[in-house]
């Protein structure tokens, strides 16, 4: 188990807790840490408006565009089709417009049918929009109106194609600038130059859901019976992609958030329902941990393992036992998914070059669907950018993961020229590359970014803790006033707390193959206290009973039976 350097926060002084006498200490610190520091700061933090913290859909400067060119294809009978992107934020947020696009033609007597869905295959057709579908998509449904959802601000080649051939475009996107916009679209994406819309962490579903927004204000105009606050309706789709895209839960995107969680957990999807039972959530019980490894993996299984339409069929699905087979048919794919990542990742394991500042593993018939999880799962391993390449015949496709303050996008626009086309985030990124020395060529300019610009001491992962506590510190006061601080997430983790010279009471493996630990820990002062650690059963072979250990945890509610009581749930242990 690789040692990590914990770093404390610095405390925060007494002049700073007696400006705020009604919040708790520890909370105060937790608020100080991540930026919070005014009275107003606090209120919006701890009690989201969605009034005061959410903008307006009309701040996005094309807004009224793309609503007024969407209500005349509407009008004029065209064929609109949704192109979406095929993970969950691409799902989601297809969802999001089709739904709103289907209900506003039941409304006002426009044909529904006229409005379709697209996404990509990931591995025969790859990313983003081309140039062979808008042909297809004009040739065989006669689309005129196409709009993009998590996906566009890079196919230029692909929008010029379609106004040659009458096809419009609106892309909705929030994916890094290319070098060249698709200057004949409707672009509604918060970072193209000169944008007024503040937000611009949106997530691609938050994009569509803005649109939505305008669509909906311009349908009530018309005497849709819509009626206030239908639109929030859509956030239990919000909710789930802002966690599965991991855009920062700060500003407008907690609020978003926030309010999200408590629609998913009454979501009125059929489809979603079904999906969270076979899972085994339960509704009222959702929160971020459920959408990150419930829901969030088995909407993506789709998409990785056979197609995204799956998964979009079963959130627009409007019929019990339909959307009960597709749960059942994502659940399966996810198991399917679960065995082959696992098997791709035990392989890449074992070409990890320890010595190296970032690894690249390749594998013979590797998924391009999987091999971001098997860039994820050696990231969390070895705390180094990973980049996990699947090679068939001389045709590689990989998959880039990130640590903090290392560009995955930017090496790979170091390694461009030997590249046939990437993209993506800082933190993640997708490419293809034919030819084996282009593709050896491309590594070694990864290779050469990654020596350039990642100190030697990066690799050693940090824990960084928000406040040393005593165990006696721990009371329902504290978890009260830390519950209001939810959602925690990209951008406002989960609060770690670290406590010294904590003696094992008594400590046991747990789980399939003893992987996990429960312990109880006893303070100084006789305080007890029960713990869990997960994958933490290794540091049973040095542990020993009566031991005092350094702890870092997260504060944690344990519920059986009725009962509740209060835990830690451990991080890390330093003997």
């Amino acid at each position: 188990m690789q040692e990590k350097r914990w770093i404390v926060a610095e405390p925060i002084s007494e002049e700073i807790k007696q400006q705020f006498p009604e919040i708790h200490p520890v909370v105060l610190q937790l608020l100080w840490n991540r930026g919070i520091r005014t009275q107003e700061e606090i209120d919006v933090y701890i009690g989201p408006d969605w009034s005061r913290d959410t903008y307006s859909h009309a701040l996005f400067l094309n807004m009224e565009k793309a609503v007024s060119r969407t209500f005349q294809a509407l009008e004029r009978g065209e064929n609109i089709t949704v192109h979406g992107d095929y993970d969950a934020d691409g799902v989601c947020g297809s969802t999001v417009l089709i739904s709103t696009l289907r209900e506003i033609c039941r409304q006002l007597g426009f044909d529904e049918h006229k409005i379709d869905s697209y996404i990509p295959h990931r591995e025969k057709e790859g990313y983003g929009m081309s140039v062979e579908t808008i042909e297809h998509l004009k040739n065989h449904k006669q689309t005129t109106l196409v709009i993009t959802v998590d996906c566009g601000i890079s196919n230029k080649p692909a929008v010029d194609r379609g106004k040659e051939l009458g096809v419009d475009t609106i892309i909705c996107d929030h994916h890094t600038m290319p070098a060249e916009l698709p200057d004949q679209a409707i672009l509604i994406h918060p970072l193209v130059p000169g944008e007024t819309y503040p937000n611009k962490k949106l997530c691609g579903t938050g994009v569509a859901f803005k649109l939505a927004c305008g669509l909906i204000e311009e349908a009530r105009k018309r005497g849709a019976d819509m009626p206030e606050g239908y639109e929030k309706w859509l956030l239990d789709l919000v909710a789930i992609a802002t966690v599965t895209d991991v855009v920062p839960l700060q500003g407008e995107n907690r609020t978003l958030e926030h309010f999200g969680l408590t629609v998913l957990n009454k979501t009125r999807r059929i489809g979603l329902q079904r999906l969270i039972e076979v899972a085994g959530g339960t509704l009222g019980k959702l929160d971020i941990t459920s959408i990150g490894f419930l829901i969030g993996p088995r909407i993506n299984a789709a998409g990785r393992m056979s197609h995204a339409q799956d998964a979009l069929n079963l959130l627009l699905s409007e019929d019990e036992m339909e959307a009960s087979m597709f749960a059942i048919q994502l659940q399966e794919i996810n198991i399917e998914r679960q065995k082959a990542s696992q098997a791709m990742y035990l392989q890449a394991k074992k070409q990890v070059d320890e010595g190296a500042k970032l690894i690249v593993v390749v594998g013979e018939g590797w998924s391009a669907g999987l091999v971001g999880l098997v860039a994820g799962k050696l990231v969390t391993d070895y705390h180094r950018p990973v980049y996990a390449v699947g090679k068939i015949d001389d045709h590689y496709v990989g998959s880039g993961r990130s640590i903090g303050g290392f560009d995955v996008t930017a090496a790979l626009r170091h390694a461009g020229e030997h590249l046939d086309k990437f993209g993506g985030h800082p933190e993640a990124c997708g490419f293809s590359v034919t030819g084996s020395d282009r593709f050896e060529s491309a590594v070694a300019m990864l290779h050469e970014f990654a020596n350039a610009s990642i100190q030697d001491d990066a690799s050693l992962p940090t824990l960084k803790s928000d406040v040393d506590i005593q165990l006696e510190e721990i009371t329902w006061e504290l978890f009260a006033q830390l519950d209001q601080c939810r959602p925690f997430g990209q951008g406002n983790p989960s609060p770690i707390f670290t406590s010294r010279n904590v003696r094992v009471q008594s400590m046991k493996s747990v789980g399939n193959g003893a992987q996990h630990l429960k312990l109880t820990l006893r303070s100084r002062t006789g305080k007890m206290m029960p713990g869990i650690g997960f994958n933490l059963g290794g540091f049973l072979e040095t542990l020993s009973l009566g031991k005092e250990v350094n702890i870092a945890y997260e504060i944690d509610v344990n519920e059986w039976n009725g009962s509740r009581e209060l835990q830690v749930r451990l991080v890390d242990i330093k003997l």
